[in-house]
């Protein structure tokens, strides 16, 4: 049976197979440094061993992964600013976009407190150059 992880605390898993969320646990074999470890965005193979109760015996091809946060399988990301409080750190976003595009992952920027700033004017203009 196949499943995709939604959510992760320690070493259990939350699995979503169908209408279906299941808690599952990672096979021995996964925590060996050689091998990947399950993480939220994975599509994986489970085997039920009792009710609401999985094991992921199988992690499929990964179509992207961020170790930061640990994430699989996106196709867009959100990266929202502060105008004022804290400054808003341009460098890092920039950084941010351009590992993101490395991907083939669409950054989206939101602008955030710009009732406190006239800055998000400065900054949404460089942007839309770049069409962001």
């Amino acid at each position: 049976m196949q499943g995709l992880i939604i959510g992760n605390i320690s070493n259990l898993y939350k699995i979503k197979c169908g209408e279906e969320v299941l808690e599952a646990v990672a096979r021995g074999k996964f925590k060996k440094e050689d091998e990947l470890s399950p993480v939220v965005g994975d599509i994986v193979e489970i085997e039920i061993v009792e009710e609401k109760k999985a094991v992921i015996s199988k992690i499929c091809d990964r179509k992207t992964y961020i170790k930061r946060p640990k994430i699989a399988n996106i196709s867009q990301i959100v990266f929202v600013i502060s105008t004022k409080n804290p400054k808003p750190d341009l460098l890092m976003l920039d950084k941010q976009i351009c590992y993101a595009e490395s991907l083939n992952i669409k950054p989206i920027i939101v602008l955030n407190k710009i009732d406190l700033s006239e800055v998000y004017k400065e900054i949404e203009e460089v942007y839309k150059k770049i069409r962001l």
